[in-house]
């Protein structure tokens, strides 16, 4: 699952303050005529994939049946994994906070930039430590996991576009806080700083799920009985080899 980090950075600056009657709608208007949408920035990176070989097949079965499980799905019985493809996607979200004094005492508290990282860490490929380098069984199960690594890398670049424009997005959803005189200012700061993060986590939470959903289509008994079949095949076409 994914790890989820946020910082909120925190700076303000004030205009003249007086005290007049409780009127909210006055001063959303005068912060609207006074702000302008956040800054919106996103980073990635793919992260520096790594090969294991060294992995016997109950450690295979058991990591594989924990993709299907967090998909709900229990992995077949006959589902014999010749290897894995494991990446954890890790989403860093960063949110400042800039607030302005608006007339008879009320702040306007706003985003100021919003800004996130989505990335792979640590994507490792296991191939299973009974197979023979260089036979066919081997390359059919490097190609496989290196097919699941291509989705991944797929999937990222095709998300990223549409992330940001969520997150371009959130402001007109989500707006800002008006905070009367004698009110938290932070606390309205913090507010804003969480709707922000949890639009965010539901957007990735669902990219993540249909992400996971696509590869496991690609480990099937269906599957890896036909790439066995294929190896069948061409050693049946090349019995010396």
């Amino acid at each position: 699952m994914k790890n989820i980090f946020f910082a909120l950075i925190f700076s303000s600056f004030f205009i003249n303050i007086a005290w007049a009657e409780n009127d909210l709608s006055r001063y959303i208007d005068e912060c609207k005529s006074f702000i302008n949408p956040p800054k919106v920035e996103l980073f990635s990176s793919y992260g520096k994939l790594r090969y294991k070989f060294d992995k016997d097949e109950d450690f295979l079965r058991k990591e594989t049946a924990k993709k299907f499980s967090e998909q709900n799905i229990t992995m077949p019985d006959d589902l014999l994994p010749l290897g894995l493809t494991k990446v954890q996607d890790l989403f860093d979200f960063n949110f400042t906070a800039s607030t302005m004094g608006l007339s008879h005492g009320y702040t306007c508290v706003y985003p100021e930039t919003i800004s996130a990282r989505l990335e792979y860490s640590l994507p490792t490929i296991y191939i299973l430590n009974s197979l023979k380098e260089g036979s066919c069984v081997y390359n059919l199960a490097l190609r496989h996991e290196k097919t699941h690594m291509q989705i991944y890398i797929e999937a990222l670049d095709y998300f990223l576009p549409i992330l940001k424009e969520r997150m371009g997005q959130l402001f007109d959803e989500l707006g800002f806080i008006v905070v009367a005189r004698g009110d938290s200012v932070d606390k309205a700061a913090k507010e804003l700083n969480e709707k922000y993060l949890k639009k965010m986590q539901e957007k990735i939470e669902v990219w993540h799920n249909e992400l996971e959903a696509e590869e496991l289509k690609l480990d099937t008994a269906d599957h890896y009985l036909l790439e066995n079949l294929i190896c069948e095949y061409l050693e049946g076409q090349n019995p010396t080899n």
